[in-house]
């Protein structure tokens, strides 16, 4: 997890980031017109929630000592599995730009799993990599360090994670480019029944996607550390 004494900038923007992210995923559940919506829309609420708890480690400890994290990575792999099954048309034709939206959220939860995944791997390096505060001593450090070497298991993670951090850095630059031109944004799918207001609307479903995809990206830049060392100047 995260301290502000630690990493303030990084504390505080996280923090902001998913909060908004979950006020807004509250928003659009809200908004849903039937229950392909309602499933999709909670989902992002769910995540939305799960990521702003993960940032404290008081908050995370409590989730966490309700809903195991190997149950975590389970719920999101299943989520992911639903974006996917949405993709391929789940009983009605998509179509192009739906497909590849719905794909978009499938990489962002696969993405999601991938980091949940490392902290039951090893419960100190989904967050503690990024600054090292959670170490448990000298043992811990020679396993961080043997494994991040090139064929050990955080290294290997960290491979799988180059396409999905790669995904979630465009996601995020492809959201800040929507907020500002919304006009060039087209009919979104049903997956988000609450967008269909006008271009403001846009605009903060935009800025949620870049919060949403960045946010994720800035939490996990630890984890990329084995092959992307110059990402850990990031936690600040």
């Amino acid at each position: 997890m995260f301290t502000f004494d630690a990493m303030p900038v990084m504390f505080v923007g996280l923090l902001v980031m998913f909060g908004w992210c979950s006020v807004w995923s509250a928003r659009e559940f809200a908004g849903s017109r039937d229950t392909r919506q309602g499933v999709s829309n909670l989902l992002h609420l769910v995540m939305s929630v799960v990521m702003l708890l993960m940032v404290a480690r008081p908050t995370w400890r409590v989730l966490t000592g309700v809903i195991l994290v190997p149950g975590l990575v389970g719920f999101f792999a299943v989520a992911t599995v639903w974006f996917v099954w949405l993709a391929v048309g789940a009983g009605r034709s998509p179509g192009r730009g739906a497909r590849l939206h719905f794909l978009g959220h499938a990489v962002m939860f696969t993405a999601m799993t991938w980091h949940l995944w490392a902290m039951v791997v090893k419960p100190s390096v989904g967050h503690g990599a990024h600054g090292g505060h959670e170490s448990a001593g000298s043992g811990m450090d020679g396993w961080v360090s043997a494994q991040s070497q090139a064929g050990g298991i955080l290294w290997w993670f960290a491979v799988i994670g180059l396409p999905l951090m790669a995904y979630l850095l465009v996601a995020g630059v492809r959201g800040v480019w929507l907020a500002l031109f919304p006009a060039a944004r087209v009919q979104p799918p049903d997956c988000h029944g609450a967008r269909t207001t006008g271009p403001a609307t846009y605009r903060m479903a935009a800025l949620t996607e870049f919060a949403m995809n960045v946010g994720m990206f800035w939490m996990s830049v630890g984890l990329m550390t084995p092959v992307l060392p110059f990402l850990g100047s990031l936690a600040f």
